[in-house]
């Protein structure tokens, strides 16, 4: 009895053994840690790094399959050889400050042939923002000359109003600038800029002023200008500002109350199906203003140099039907086309009308002018 229980203790042993062995002999990747914290750094400092080391502790070669950060911030590196048993790997982490003032948990996930894969590890800490430069504020630079926008939209404005707009400015230079505008072209005129002060000395600022008057634009919807400036008598043309604003109308009561009335009588979409690379298409949308005043045709415009319009009539009577003519030129396109004509019109409330012209453009078949008979008969 005594006997059999030795063999029995024996080979439960035996069992025990083999079990610790057949545990640890698959790839194990073991880390000292899976977080780091970088605490506080500078953003002007640049990229940290921190390498996060792991052991094999298993009896197999550990093979790294693909390492993923959570942001494009965090880059990571890792041991592309495989890992033997007992040995060491890393998987390092950088992460780049750069614009992300304030605090930042990222993760960096390990995909392996481990049996504990997927495993993730952490990088975490604070950034403190680096200084504002002058370049920083003002990001668009002229000889010295510093604006914090070249571009000024007024937005939806009225047809008979005006409207004031401001840019920031700052010399950054080590002498006196005197600003102008358009000494070598005409200022539009529906606008009136300055610079106050007109001279700045250095590390002064001042302000870009444009007063803008929609009545002596005659024009409808988007429409921008470009204004050029000159820096103590000379001119670039890189060095211009661009001034916008979508123009609407100003209805008095009476065309509110009796607007006219922009019926489609065929649709406002043409459909050409397919044709050949280098055809052309018109087609003619018609319509009929049910209204009670003259409908006006203010403005077309195509979204594509490829499509022409011509409308009918400009001024369309209660009752009257028009068209407008498009023709559609497939030069130099392929495949799927969506072209749309925007048509601005004196309609309160809705102004503007989009037409469009869809298809496909089909390529020319290419054909082997090697093979005099490309349907390989004998003749």
């Amino acid at each position: 009895m005594i006997f059999n229980k030795k063999i029995i203790g024996l080979i439960l042993g035996v069992f025990t053994a083999v079990a610790v062995q057949a545990q640890n002999a698959d790839p194990t990747m073991s880390f000292g840690e899976t977080s780091h914290s970088f605490g506080q750094i500078n953003e002007a400092d640049g990229p940290v790094t921190f390498a996060f080391e792991f052991t094999n502790t298993g009896s197999e070669p550990i093979v790294i399959q693909d390492v993923n950060a959570s942001c494009g911030c965090t880059t990571p590196e890792w041991s592309k050889k495989p890992v033997l048993a007992g040995q060491k790997g890393v998987i390092k982490a950088q992460y780049n400050p750069a614009g992300r003032p304030g605090t930042f948990n990222k993760s960096i996930r390990v995909t392996s042939n481990a049996v504990n894969s997927p495993i993730t590890l952490y990088v975490t800490g604070e950034v403190v923002s680096k200084p504002k430069t002058l370049a920083d504020d003002y990001r668009y630079e002229m000889n010295g000359f510093r604006l914090k926008s070249t571009n000024v939209h007024f937005g939806d404005i009225s047809s008979n109003a005006k409207a004031t707009n401001t840019i920031e400015v700052v010399n950054d230079s080590q002498t006196d600038l005197k600003i102008g505008f358009n000494e070598r072209r005409s200022t539009p005129a529906n606008i009136m800029i300055r610079c106050e002060p007109e001279i700045l000395k250095p590390q002064q600022t001042g302000m870009i002023i444009i007063d803008y008057d929609a009545s002596k634009k005659s024009d409808w919807g988007y429409v921008y200008d470009r204004i050029y400036v000159n820096i103590n008598g000379s001119s670039d043309s890189k060095h211009m500002l661009t001034v916008s604003s979508t123009i609407t109308e100003a209805f008095t009561e009476e065309q509110i109350a009796n607007p006219p009335v922009m019926t489609m009588l065929n649709g406002d979409q043409f459909d050409f199906e397919t044709m050949n690379q280098g055809e052309s298409v018109e087609h003619v949308f018609k319509f009929k203003n049910t209204g009670k005043t003259d409908l006006i045709i203010r403005k077309t415009k195509a979204s594509c140099g490829c499509t022409a319009i011509a409308p009918q009539d400009n001024v369309i009577k209660p009752g009257q039907e028009s068209s407008i003519k498009t023709t559609f030129n497939s030069s130099g396109k392929s495949g799927k086309q969506h072209k749309t004509i925007t048509i601005t019109t004196n309609i309160p409330g809705s102004p503007t009308k989009v037409l469009s012209v869809v298809g496909e453009v089909k390529l020319p078949v290419k054909t082997d002018s090697t093979n005099p008979n490309p349907e390989g008969g004998n003749h």
